[in-house]
């Protein structure tokens, strides 16, 4: 994987990098991970990617960020550290390569966190590194234009992307009988979707709207999308083009104003929209970012609607971002109970779910990236392809470890509330001909939800 993407390294950009970036986002939170680590290895078995090589084991990764840091700011570093190679104030050409690795290898799913004997965040440490990456130019070209197009607002100039969206709503609006509502102010809710999800759920984006519509629910939907799937910096290390992002999104709430606004996604969006970015800005919002799971849990709760449940068995795959990194656990559940007296929990579930092994550390399957590059007019030359292919060893891996936990339980429906998580386990169910469906809980939800 490496060997497609440092071939024309920039040492000094590296180095520039290094200092602009990782030294000045040191605060106490970072000094406790990177001084912390007693080196016990207990993180190991909670990352998916493991399973491809104990290479890729968390304190492995966040090592390269260590060694750095104990250079400039510890004496041992400096004298006895230096000379047997456990810190450094650069990174060698061989060691570039191998830190880009590391970082395409972890899709921040903080697993590691909730093992970790010290509660050391490793993921975090790998997000300075991969911000150092981009900021030097390491990061996979086709990735890098699909960001750019995002945070210039030209995706909506693509016109593949305007279809999908206009057809949403076209298909909604045929659903429903009737217009629905666009850029309404002061609604209850702010039905909130990507690009991303027009293209690869559009039929479950539809089943929301029909959902709410049944409920007769004050709701407003976007004109416009706000990103392909923004902020798609906060992945590839672009901070400040995530933050121009942001902004865009931030504006919109808040001129529209409604009291929820309501994704679809538990995937990274979730704690993007609902924490970092009023963080950013230092805004106190007057809405309440929400997934679809906890308001319709609060709904089901206050006996706005019943479910008509189903026989089959059904188990629940948490999303990395939208449990331990959002904490939402609950509300699925909740519905999930509702839906079926056969609920069976996966052997690995909660904080101690198995990530699906993709997001923040393939940003989607290769084929849907290849698809959308295609979209958007970008070539995908043979280093972009040799980097695609190269991350489905990961899914195969990881994989694995999710397929067998659904056989144990033998589940007909795997539901998830992610798009990226339904794309990689339906990967991975395909890939070892596993009995049962991935889908998105508002798939299954939809038909059974009778309003009181």
């Amino acid at each position: 994987m490496t060997q497609v993407i440092t071939e024309q390294i920039n040492m000094e950009a590296l180095k520039k990098a290094i200092d602009d970036v990782f030294y000045n986002q040191i605060d106490s939170t970072i000094l406790y991970y990177l001084q912390s680590c007693v080196n016990c290895k207990a993180c190991e078995a909670a990352c998916p990617f493991t399973s491809t090589s104990l290479k890729y084991s968390p304190v492995n990764k966040a090592e390269v960020a260590r060694q750095l840091y104990r250079f400039r700011f510890t004496v041992w570093g400096r004298t006895i550290g230096r000379a047997i190679g456990g810190s450094k104030k650069y990174l060698k050409l061989e060691e570039v390569e191998t830190m880009v690795d590391y970082v395409w290898h972890c899709t921040n799913c903080g697993a590691c966190m909730f093992v970790c004997p010290m509660g050391i965040d490793s993921g975090a440490l790998v997000d300075l590194l991969r911000q150092v990456a981009f900021k030097a130019g390491l990061v996979p070209s086709i990735y890098k234009e699909i960001e750019q197009l995002e945070v210039s607002g030209k995706y909506w100039e693509v016109k593949a992307f305007r279809d999908a969206w206009e057809g949403l709503i076209s298909k909604m609006k045929s659903q429903l009988g009737k217009d629905i509502p666009l850029d309404k102010k002061s609604s209850e809710v702010l039905f909130y979707a990507s690009i991303y999800e027009a293209l690869v759920y559009p039929d479950v984006l539809m089943k929301v709207a029909k959902i709410l519509d049944t409920l007769k629910v004050d709701w407003t939907f976007m004109s416009k999308p706000l990103g392909i799937r923004p902020p798609l910096g906060l992945i590839l290390g672009d901070k400040e083009g995530a933050a121009e992002v942001m902004k865009r999104i931030l504006d919109y709430f808040t001129d529209m104003s409604p009291k929820y606004v309501m994704l679809t996604s538990g995937g990274f969006e979730y704690p993007a929209l609902r924490y970092t970015m009023h963080e950013v800005f230092e805004i106190k919002p007057k809405y309440e970012v929400v997934h679809v799971t906890e308001l319709l849990a609060k709904w089901y709760e206050m006996k706005r609607f019943t479910i008509e449940s189903v026989e089959e068995a059904i188990t629940w795959h948490d999303p990395c971002q939208l449990g331990r990194r959002g904490g939402v656990f609950e509300a699925p559940r909740v519905l999930m109970k509702a839906l079926s007296k056969n609920f069976k929990e996966l052997p690995s579930h909660g904080v101690n779910s198995i990530c699906c092994s993709r997001g923040g550390g393939g940003c989607g399957l290769p084929t849907m990236i290849e698809e959308m590059a295609k979209l958007v007019g970008i070539t995908i030359d043979d280093k972009s392809k040799k980097f695609l292919d190269s991350t489905i060893v990961p899914l195969i891996n990881a994989g694995k470890l999710k397929v067998d936990e659904i056989n144990k339980v033998k589940a007909s429906e795997v539901l998830t509330g992610c798009p990226v998580c339904i794309e990689s386990i339906s990967f991975a169910v395909n890939y070892y001909h596993a009995n049962t469906q991935v889908k998105h809980i508002v798939d299954l939800l939809a038909d059974r939800i009778k309003k009181v």
